[in-house]
């Protein structure tokens, strides 16, 4: 598998923010993407594989990502169809910081990911949780399991 973090260096080493993996890193990405998928599907969770270039529309449930540029790598994120109603984009759209409903589904959403990632450790995968500024996170998935579990 790919390093993802090698392409972090090279994009700051270059002072290039629009610094793109190459196609052979990227391709490995992929392969691990779908080995997440797969488990995730296995285990009862809706999943889907999805490129930079194809994240909207969003899909419902289990979204693995895959980036050519920064955060480089697989990433793992969460969408509740809450996230389609009205009264949720309402809220988003108003940037409503203290409502209750958004900071319910950001905290349930976290909690998710973070199942979801132990489901894939305990599974073999390798993972990891970066800072990404000050108040984000990058879910990653650094490599599938040597040994899958049959």
């Amino acid at each position: 598998m790919t390093d993802p973090f090698q392409f972090h260096e090279k994009s700051r080493a270059e002072n290039d923010p629009d610094y793109r993996a190459p196609a052979e890193a990227v391709d490995s990405w992929f392969e691990l993407a779908h080995a997440v998928e797969a488990e995730l599907t296995r285990m009862g969770f809706a999943a889907s594989v999805l490129r930079e270039a194809d994240f909207h529309p969003y899909p419902t449930g289990a979204q693995i990502r895959v980036h050519e540029s920064h955060p480089f790598g697989v990433e793992i994120s969460w969408r509740a169809p809450i996230m389609e109603t009205e009264s949720y984009r309402g809220k988003l759209r108003a940037q409503d910081a203290g409502s209750p409903l958004l900071g319910y589904v950001l905290d349930t959403r976290k909690v998710i990911v973070e199942a979801l990632l132990d489901v894939l450790a305990k599974a073999g995968f390798r993972t990891r949780i970066d800072h990404d500024g000050s108040t984000s996170y990058v879910y990653r998935v650094l490599e599938a399991p040597l040994s899958p579990l049959d």
